[in-house]
């Protein structure tokens, strides 16, 4: 009949208007998701796997990618950890091969900078300091880790503090901080 054949055709039509209404309305969702993602919230997807990350003064390093925060993410090698402050970061290559992991909603977001850093003071690990410009600001003993501040006991790579000796002390706000090196002590 062709009044069969008439409902059937306006049912497909409506039925496409609705698939394209569908199709419209996830690449909208897709693209507000891409337009208000985070830095910090799509790197922590690459949790375990290693990156190059480019830093500024020419600083390049290969390591496995750590925490993330909102305002720095970490690496760690065999031999070093590095925290990294997002405004010291050029570029990060991605691993080619390696698919995402999904993000972890708690993975460091909450661990301030500034708390990383009196983590550190308690390993008492040899650090090496760098600006926002990546040039080395302090190499030695971190000494004290404040909301805003730090301060390190300045002395030669191969010597340790003792309290019985003094040291120089240098005292660096944190905003001037680009990135922390801390070594594994042998």
């Amino acid at each position: 009949m062709r009044w069969d054949s008439l409902f059937d055709d306006l049912e497909a039509q409506l039925a496409e208007q609705g698939r394209a209404q569908l199709r419209d309305e996830i690449a909208e969702n897709t693209r507000i998701e891409r337009a208000t993602a985070e830095l910090s919230g799509s790197l922590s997807r690459f949790h375990g796997c290693e990156l190059s990350v480019k830093l500024a003064g020419r600083t390049e390093i290969r390591a496995r990618l750590g925490p993330c925060a909102e305002d720095y993410f970490c690496l760690e090698t065999d031999l070093s950890q590095w925290v990294i402050r997002y405004q010291a970061v050029e570029s990060i290559a991605l691993p080619a091969a390696t698919r995402p992991a999904a993000a972890s909603s708690t993975q460091g977001r909450a661990i301030r900078f500034s708390a990383v850093i009196r983590g550190m003071l308690r390993d008492r690990s040899r650090c090496q300091i760098y600006g926002i410009h990546g040039l080395p600001i302090a190499e030695g003993t971190l000494g004290q880790a404040a909301k805003d501040f730090l301060v390190i006991s300045t002395h030669q790579r191969d010597e340790y503090v003792r309290s019985s000796e003094p040291s120089a002390q240098l005292m660096i706000p944190l905003g001037s901080i680009g990135w922390i090196v801390a070594t594994a002590l042998n």
